[in-house]
């Protein structure tokens, strides 16, 4: 039950005050490590809850019944005129009440119905886990999702026991019954179940036998579906005769939580070909063929963050002159390669001439997996300098001939092609020498601009990321990019050329360089 945008962005304020109180409220009465709820958390989640029951003799879950519409509206009502942290005045715990509920109850799907439940649910919490201790088991609640789990020889029949006849079927104990009944709640008995050591446990979708792990099952199900998306363009899951398209959006999800998971081992850090494990490298296929190989859009893949402020601020600037770069909304038609820790870990793609020369050279091996067609040119943009040297080596290898960056584009394999800065003062060139020399002078603080972001003196230098945001984009519309004319025409042709390749079917055209 969704709220309209006005009314969530209310909930959206009041669940930030909320969760503000309540993490102030768990400092203040109890260890990070003793916390029992882990759901709705900032630095909590599944995987801090499956930790309490990892190496567990007995694990025992259990459902809450309609956990959301147990919280009416009187119950949260009452909650902030009556609870010690809060006491409000009557007036204003309705007007709480009103913001949060509909139709008399705590819906799923407000931004505020999950801090609200845990703030409603303490007591809940409180008494379970005084059961737990008091029978040396273990105690977490996740949303609706109760888990206890313990070490000892028996698992003690008040929290949960076999049914008479059938010693597989376990049920709620008394004590645990009876807690959960006194705090508002009800059992959802179908999905009651007790695992054992010597079979899988899991733990609000985890895996603790040993280690915290995802499923095999899951992971074969992501592999499965990256496979189709692989091979046809397509992901979907397939179950009998049914087949259900999966976004990738919705996949990148799913690996991005299996690396999580599975990451903890590695601390997400870089690691060699060598040492790659079969989760960390299907994320790194994914990527390659979402960011790099079928993308949506021709992507300009720029040596750093601030070349991207820079190109978007002269699309802009110059969209009578190169229109096709801009749509009739005035939205980018290309895309611009955004730097993130995930694409620097897993894709080796920090930012960089030296990382660019390395895709260059892998391009072939990243993307000799993927079945289809690129719709889509990805696009290198390099300075043609000193330090872009190595990388036009691997360009003139790739090509059979030598090139140093002098023609407007050119077309290496598959979808990729390299499009260096243009010439336009001296031999070698930046893109900052694409501005004009009065603004590459503008102080700033009283500090003078450091193309070489080498200068280790803050107090004289600033600088290209200060540049970037802090001169460029503020003054983009007042800013002459004359210069950028030639680089965005190459764009623009690098899309026709590739167009022109795709239409007459060549999958795999042989390298090529750009006439001048």
């Amino acid at each position: 039950m969704a709220p309209n945008e006005r009314l969530k962005m209310v909930q959206r304020r009041l669940a930030s005050v909320l969760l503000q109180i309540q993490t102030e409220q768990e400092r203040s009465r109890t260890k990070k490590a003793c916390i029992l709820s882990h759901g709705f958390k900032r630095e909590l989640s599944i995987l801090t809850n499956a930790r309490n029951h990892r190496n567990k003799r007995f694990v025992f879950n259990l459902d809450l019944e309609d956990f959301f519409p147990t919280f009416n509206f009187g119950r949260v009502r009452g909650f902030f005129m009556r609870d010690q942290n809060f006491q409000l005045h009557p007036a204003a715990a309705t007007v709480l009440a009103q913001i949060a509920c509909h139709n008399n109850h705590l819906p799923q799907g407000s931004p505020c119905s999950p801090v609200i439940s845990n703030l409603l649910a303490h007591m809940l919490d409180l008494r379970l886990n005084k059961i737990a201790r008091r029978h040396k088991c273990t105690y977490t609640r996740y949303a609706d999702d109760l888990t206890f789990s313990t070490n000892k020889k028996d698992f003690p029949e008040v929290i949960g026991a076999t049914s008479p006849g059938d010693p597989n079927k376990w049920s709620a104990g008394n004590d645990l019954l009876a807690s959960v009944y006194l705090s508002g709640h009800k059992i959802n008995h179908s999905k009651t179940r007790m695992q054992y050591r010597d079979s899988r446990q899991e733990t609000t979708g985890l895996v603790v036998n040993r280690k915290i792990n995802v499923s095999v099952d899951y992971y074969k199900l992501v592999r499965a579906m990256c496979d189709r998306l692989f091979a046809s363009g397509i992901a979907f899951r397939q179950d009998k005769n049914k087949i259900e398209p999966v976004s990738r959006s919705h996949l990148q999800g799913k690996l991005a939580f299996i690396y999580h998971i599975r990451g903890q081992e590695t601390s997400h850090r870089k690691l060699q070909k060598k040492d790659q494990p079969g989760y960390y490298r299907l994320y790194s296929q994914f990527l390659d063929y979402c960011n790099l190989y079928d993308v949506d859009r021709p992507t300009i893949i720029c040596e750093g963050k601030t070349d991207n402020v820079y190109i978007r601020s002269a699309i802009e600037a110059l969209s009578s002159k190169v229109p096709g770069l801009l749509d009739s909304e005035k939205k980018l038609t290309v895309r611009l390669f955004k730097y993130t820790k995930i694409t620097s870990t897993i894709q080796d793609l920090a930012g960089g001439t030296d990382q660019l020369k390395k895709l260059v050279r892998e391009y072939a091996n990243r993307t000799q997996m993927f079945k289809t067609t690129p719709s889509h040119p990805l696009i290198l943009v390099t300075d043609v300098d000193k330090g872009s040297t190595e990388f036009f080596k691997a360009v003139s290898a790739i090509l059979g001939t030598t090139v140093a960056g002098a023609d407007p584009f050119y077309h290496l394999i598959k979808n990729l092609y390299v499009v260096p800065v243009p010439k336009i003062k001296h031999p070698e060139t930046a893109i900052e020498d694409l501005f004009d020399d009065t603004l590459l002078n503008e102080k700033v603080d009283g500090k003078s601009f450091d193309r070489t972001n080498k200068e280790k003196d803050g107090t004289k230098f600033y600088g290209k990321h200060v540049f970037a945001t802090r001169v460029v984009w503020p003054n983009r519309s007042t800013i002459n990019f004359a210069r950028f004319e030639p680089l965005l025409r190459a764009f623009e042709d690098v899309k026709s050329h590739y167009k022109t390749l795709t239409s007459t079917s060549v999958k795999s055209p042989a390298p090529i360089a750009a006439a001048a």
